[in-house]
């Protein structure tokens, strides 16, 4: 039975899944930047505003808001993962599913726990020892939120307004790896 999935306007939510059998979902650069360029253009037309966000070679991580009633979290989702799969497919010349199952989402409504979210998401890569600190993965917003980069898909200026400063965010998101915070 699925569980009531709670998209509706002002809502926000985690968003993550990975690969079929751990496989990997992004074989080189371009596939990342043309995942990046999907999730663009359905964040626009489904109304979505992203606030954090880490691709790995394996799963991806997204956290969102819902900003309104008319356009739903299950169409912006399902259509970037149809998107990405079929161009997968296609390039690779593979079939069938390239993802684990079914999107999972955490629903999230204590404000509080939106900055450690975000901290939890952007330190994927270096939990796993692909680079040494946040800033150094590519395809995360974690550059955007410190200012080492103007992306266009994640509005810095909002995802500020979760801390009590710039500064106080900078500081928070370049700390130190965190615990899990809950286990996928």
């Amino acid at each position: 039975m699925n569980k009531e999935r709670n998209f509706y306007k002002n809502t926000y939510h985690h968003l993550y899944n990975r690969g079929a059998n751990k496989s990997l979902i992004f074989y080189e650069r371009e596939n990342y930047l043309y995942f990046l360029r999907r999730m663009k253009f359905y964040s626009n037309k489904y109304k979505i505003k992203i606030l954090s966000y880490c691709l790995m070679p394996n799963h991806f991580h997204i956290f969102l808001k819902q900003t309104t009633d008319e356009f739903s979290i299950t169409l912006f989702i399902s259509s970037l993962l149809n998107s990405y799969v079929k161009s997968i497919n296609h390039k690779y010349e593979h079939s069938g599913t390239l993802f684990e199952s079914k999107t999972k989402n955490k629903h999230l409504e204590d404000e509080t726990y939106f900055v450690w979210i975000i901290k939890y998401i952007l330190e994927n890569p270096v939990k796993t020892h692909l680079v040494d600190n946040i800033c150094d993965w590519e395809f995360s917003n974690a550059k955007d939120l410190i200012g080492l980069r103007k992306g266009n898909l994640t509005d810095a200026k909002y995802v500020e307004s979760f801390f009590h400063s710039r500064e106080s965010m900078i500081k928070f998101l370049m700390n130190k790896k965190i615990k899990v915070v809950y286990d996928f």
